[in-house]
């Protein structure tokens, strides 16, 4: 229910929630809340203040738990990036309410080695980047958890809240999307949401470097399906952060440099012999970098974004899916840039459609470029206003 304006209810699986009693099984009531605060979110479209407070700081000491123990600390500050005092300030809060005292301390003192030090914070990132101090906060952390683990003390905080609503699992959706019905706002939210979605496909570097790959890739684009996590291998001599990625042609793998990017074939090698010698285990890669597809550079995939930008194409492409009848959570590739238009295919659920959108407005078409529907310019900009509408409704109350 909503009690000025926050929603106090929490549901969770009944499979969860049992499981979680057995030795051991303690993450599955996390892992529940976690999925909890991700479905509300994403169907209600509801702020973090308009949330149990309990229910973030849960959330965020669990986030905080996940990058720790992928990366460490230094990860964490990376990944985090300028939300790191609000997930920080939540995190303390729940370790602190679950009893993790050590992880209390631990974070508490990350936590003032970054206001100590900015520039070395804002450098982070979990590879090449590595502070001494923070691999040595690691190392207390990892002996922390192995003593008292942070799971086990959040599944029994989490259970003894009141607000916790225990659901059989086919009733758990049809849970979440009454709860998300109680949102006043929350037509103009949805809007808000997907356009956010598309947006950040469009003009965050490393998404639209990979959806600007995967566009220029000869004679036909491939479509790109879910980007992955990244790491540094070599390739062609020369150590790159690289992305594995799907594509309607598979698996690829895209390096993303300031420079700009370049799409390659995926290449997984034979299993290492049993026989193998220490040099070759030493050596081997369970994935490498084939064939080069395409390159792309740094002045096309601005000039994308500043379409992307200049046009309003997340609101067009929202708004064109929206009138066809297709799924608005699409993914994003970044196509042509032709005499003034931006040309974007999209894989909405199982269809591709592409949008081009220009000063006058935006046209849908088929892959083969038949026109499906246009709207206006004055159409989008008066469902950009509507994607305004939610998020002055996001913003906290003063």
């Amino acid at each position: 229910m909503l009690v000025k304006g926050r929603l106090t209810t929490v549901v969770v699986r009944r499979q969860a929630h049992d499981a979680a009693r057995q030795p051991g099984e303690a993450h599955e009531l996390v892992s529940a809340v976690v999925n909890y605060v991700n479905d509300i979110q994403s169907s209600g479209v509801y702020a973090r203040h308009e949330l149990l407070a309990a229910l973030m700081q849960a959330y965020h000491a669990d986030y905080y738990l996940a990058q720790v123990n992928n990366g460490g600390h230094s990860q964490f500050i990376g990944n985090t990036g300028a939300m790191l005092p609000t997930t920080g300030a939540d995190a303390l809060a729940g370790l602190k309410a679950m009893g993790a005292y050590r992880q209390h301390e631990i974070l508490t003192e990350m936590i003032a080695w970054v206001k100590s030090n900015p520039e070395e914070a804002k450098a982070q990132n979990g590879f090449s980047v590595r502070a001494p101090l923070l691999d040595q906060l690691d190392k207390r952390f990892y002996e922390a958890e192995r003593q008292t683990p942070m799971s086990e003390l959040s599944a029994k905080w989490i259970a003894s809240w009141p607000e916790l609503r225990v659901v059989a699992a086919d009733q758990y959706a049809g849970e979440i999307e009454r709860l998300a019905q109680l949102n006043p706002y929350l037509k103009a939210r949805r809007i808000l949401h997907s356009v956010q979605q598309l947006h950040f496909q469009m003009t965050d570097p490393l998404q639209i470097t990979v959806a600007a790959a995967c566009g220029a890739v000869q004679p036909h684009p491939e479509v790109k399906l879910a980007l992955h996590a990244g790491s540094n291998m070599e390739i062609g001599g020369q150590m790159c952060k690289a992305f594995g990625l799907h594509t309607d042609k598979g698996l690829r793998l895209c390096v993303f440099e300031d420079t700009g990017g370049c799409l390659y074939e995926f290449i997984k090698p034979s299993p290492l012999p049993k026989d193998a010698s220490p040099e070759e285990r030493k050596t081997y890669r369970p994935f490498a970098a084939g064939a080069r597809l395409s390159m792309v550079g740094a002045d096309r995939i601005r000039q994308f974004i500043n379409m992307a930008e200049k046009f309003l194409c997340a609101e067009a492409i929202d708004l064109l899916l929206r009138k066809g009848g297709f799924d608005s959570k699409a993914m994003v590739t970044a196509w042509e840039l032709i005499d003034g238009n931006a040309s974007w295919i999209l894989a909405t659920g199982k269809d591709r459609v592409a949008a081009v959108v220009s000063a006058e407005g935006a046209v849908l078409t088929k892959p083969d470029r038949t026109p499906l529907l246009r709207v206006s310019r004055a159409e989008i900009d008066h469902h950009a206003s509507q994607a305004a509408i939610g998020r002055d409704t996001m913003r906290p109350p003063k």
